[in-house]
């Protein structure tokens, strides 16, 4: 009886005991997974945006040309840059280190260029800068001509000018504050003046919109609407913006770029523009350097320009923010590295080209070292989904910004592939009716 009492009780113990065991042996075997997937996150914390490198291609000049300026034309062949004492060209957007392709302008002008903005059929672009200098570009000869009655813009700087997207307006911002509209019609029309620089001017991509947006260096943001009446959007006064962006058709929204490492979200309202209003500015504080403007890339996403030279992404879907070139990965580019970004160009983050202010071309292409890191954080992925699934996949996911972003990028796809579907068979009932 003593014995089996004791048999008993040594049963009962041991349950106990390797039930105490149980939590420690768990949390181990847990920590053991995590040690790999660990190490890889804080890997990605480090390296975690350099997802690209810049290497310098080639340079439009031996000298510094001071440039100011560059836009895609909408046709996507060419780019126009701008700069310092008159300067113009025209060079290939596929391979513009090829010098064989590029097209010499002469403004025969001393005044600097400072903004330019391409017609919307591409045949035509306006070139602005300063004392009021305004000229035309035409390709069909590829001649700059002076426009007629800028006179009233004499003695001004202008920095930004942008057609709207009919083509029959152009909207032009100066450095004392004005904001002009202009059309080979009418000519010259003053429509406002903030207490700042305008620091840029953009409209929205679709032609129902038809609203633009104007930044300035201390007076807010504010919308054009089609009667070319103005209204300064409350809550943006106070920063500095130093561009704007309007990426897609699909939404009515711009992208506000400001200093300090600002970026908001401008929610157009299209019934009544004066109503319209911005997101709280998010603060993209894990940047190196600060945000000196933007450039809209082949899939949507946005360019951010920052000085140091680094490239940054913003992408409107993911409503997020992701730096692709750091600064330290240009550091071996030479006097790349202290160049100032102009404009930024190519189908994606990854995949395109930058012009710096020295003539500087540089390409943009992923890392190798990212691709190899996506795929082991996928097979360690999988290890740990199939070991522990549930609660540890949701630890490691909101720790893996790489794991994040694939996601994203998955589900973007996903969404993508089921429009397209719904759109082939409406496509497929139109054609049968």
């Amino acid at each position: 009886m003593t014995f089996t009492l004791g048999m008993a009780e040594m049963e009962y113990h041991l349950r106990v005991f390797m039930a105490s065991l149980r939590a420690p042996i768990v949390a181990l075997f847990l920590a053991l997974l995590l040690i790999p997937f660990h190490a890889l996150a804080q890997e990605d914390e480090e390296e975690m945006y350099s997802i690209a490198k810049a290497t310098q291609i080639g340079a439009i000049s031996d000298s510094d040309l001071g440039l100011n300026a560059a836009q895609l034309r909408p046709q996507g062949d060419l780019i126009l840059i701008v700069g310092a004492e008159g300067y113009a060209r025209l060079i290939d957007s596929e391979e513009p280190e090829s010098r064989g392709k590029d097209i010499s302008l002469t403004s025969g002008k001393s005044e600097d260029f400072t903004a330019l903005g391409w017609h919307p059929q591409g045949q035509s672009a306006l070139l602005v800068g300063e004392n009021g200098q305004m000229m035309r570009l035409s390709l069909e000869n590829y001649a700059l001509e002076t426009v007629e009655g800028k006179g009233v813009l004499e003695g001004e700087k202008q920095t930004a000018i942008t057609w709207n997207r009919n083509g029959d307006v152009a909207y032009l911002g100066g450095g004392n504050g004005s904001i002009f509209r202009y059309s080979s019609a009418d000519g010259f029309t003053f429509l406002d003046k903030s207490s700042s620089p305008v620091t840029a001017i953009d409209c929205h991509p679709s032609p129902s919109t038809r609203l633009c947006v104007i930044t300035t260096a201390g007076d807010g943001a504010a919308v054009i609407d089609t009667d070319h009446q103005i209204s300064w959007i409350s809550n943006t006064a106070g920063d500095t913006w130093v561009d704007v962006v309007c990426p897609t058709v699909s939404r009515d929204v711009c992208i506000l770029i400001g200093s300090g490492k600002r970026i908001a979200v401008l929610h157009l309202d299209v019934e009544k523009p004066s109503a319209s209003a911005t997101d709280t500015p998010e603060v993209l504080s894990s940047l190196q350097g600060e945000l000196t403007g933007g450039s809209l890339m082949g899939d949507g996403s946005i360019s951010l320009h920052i000085a140091p030279y680094s490239v940054a992404s913003y992408g409107l879907e993911e409503e997020m923010a992701w730096a692709v070139v750091m600064k330290s990965d240009v550091s071996g580019e030479g006097s790349l590295a202290g160049s100032t970004m102009v404009f930024t160009w190519g189908s994606e983050d990854t995949d395109g080209f930058v012009l710096s202010s020295n003539g500087l071309i540089a390409s943009i292409s992923p890392l190798k070292e990212v691709e190899e890191k996506d795929l082991l954080g996928m097979v360690v992925i999988g290890m740990v989904a199939i070991s522990v699934p549930g609660v540890l996949f949701g630890m490691i996911f909101m720790n893996s910004k790489t794991l994040q972003r694939w996601w994203m990028d998955m589900s973007r796809k996903r969404r993508q592939k089921k429009f397209d579907r719904i759109q082939a068979k409406q496509d497929a009932n139109k054609s049968g009716d």
